[in-house]
């Protein structure tokens, strides 16, 4: 793995304790929760990890050309298996609180793109923790989540949020605590994943540099962002609706359909009664925030946006 990286840390509200150093989640630091995760990688490919044959597939995630991304297996006394023939293998306790790790021949960087942004976010549920498909800053008041689909934007108007004087808590996948009537949202990682196109643009501008860039494929630039170092409770969540046919300035409106909150989990797999009554209170709670839908055209950028969402942040609710 090399040197430089992190070997204990805490990310998505999980106090992680590795056995090999972790440059995707290094200067990733936070005060403890007490929710520790032990992390072991081993040599080889996912044979090494001594997983049941006889497990369920939960999920198949596939590429456009049809070739398997990742999947994910559960087997009742095994715990759940991630892996993907481009990332490597981790497999997961049942309570959530040991990883067996294999990189195979993926490489040390697509397996830890695969750990930050797939297999800890799934730990953090099955240790009592709700995930949203969001990137989040903590502004002044408190914490600010962007959702919406792939392809939004929701990376590049947090980093926008964050040039105008916000704090990056979370890229594209925010962990969510009950705490009592609060909802507090928990630091991800200390990396964020940059469309390309945008990454370059910040190089060429001066936004970004290149030596904070670390790692890069067809699609995104993994970058080092600075990251609050503390939990923040949620106050606002906007719903990023951008369209080919959708206005020239953001145009805000309340987001009325709690469907929406509830779809954007960021995981549909685990449907145990206690996890989905959390899910339900994680959403309703939410819903007590300010949370609106944000249409925009194509010709709205990041730095646009964020103006525009710094100046709603200011008025009423």
């Amino acid at each position: 793995m090399g040197d430089g990286g992190e070997r204990a840390t805490t990310v998505f509200g999980l106090d992680l304790c590795a056995d090999v150093a972790l440059p995707f989640l290094r200067a990733a630091r936070a005060e403890p929760t007490g929710r520790r995760i032990d992390l072991t990688l081993r040599e080889g490919e996912i044979e090494e990890l001594e997983w049941p044959g006889s497990a369920r597939l939960i999920s198949d995630q596939r590429l456009p050309d049809g070739e398997v991304n990742f999947r994910i297996e559960e087997d009742p006394e095994a715990g759940y298996l991630i892996w993907g023939p481009g990332y490597g293998a981790n497999r997961i306790s049942a309570d959530g609180r040991n990883l067996l790790c294999t990189a195979g021949g993926a490489g040390a960087d697509a397996w830890q793109r695969l750990l930050i942004a797939q297999v800890l976010p799934f730990a953090a549920v099955l240790r009592g923790l709700e995930v949203l498909h969001a990137s989040a800053v903590v502004t002044g008041e408190g914490g600010v989540a962007f959702l919406g689909p792939s392809q939004a934007g929701k990376t590049s108007l947090a980093m926008a949020m964050c040039r105008r004087g916000a704090t990056f808590l979370a890229d594209d996948v925010l962990a969510l605590e009950l705490a009592g009537e609060s909802l507090i949202g928990h630091p991800g990682t200390a990396v964020a994943g940059v469309d390309r196109a945008e990454a370059d643009r910040m190089l060429e501008a001066g936004e970004l540099r290149s030596r904070d860039v670390v790692a890069a494929d067809d699609r995104e630039r993994v970058v080092r962002v600075a990251r609050a170092a503390e939990p923040a409770p949620l106050l606002a969540l906007f719903f990023l609706d951008r369209r080919a046919d959708g206005p020239d300035r953001p145009r805000f409106e309340p987001a009325a359909d709690a469907r929406m909150l509830l779809a954007a989990t960021f995981n549909l797999v685990l449907a145990a009664p206690q996890r989905l009554q959390r899910l339900l209170d994680v959403c309703a709670l939410a819903g007590r925030r300010r949370v609106e839908r944000v249409t925009v055209g194509p010709a709205v950028d990041a730095a646009t946006l964020g103006a525009a969402v710094e100046e709603r942040l200011g008025a009423p609710a």
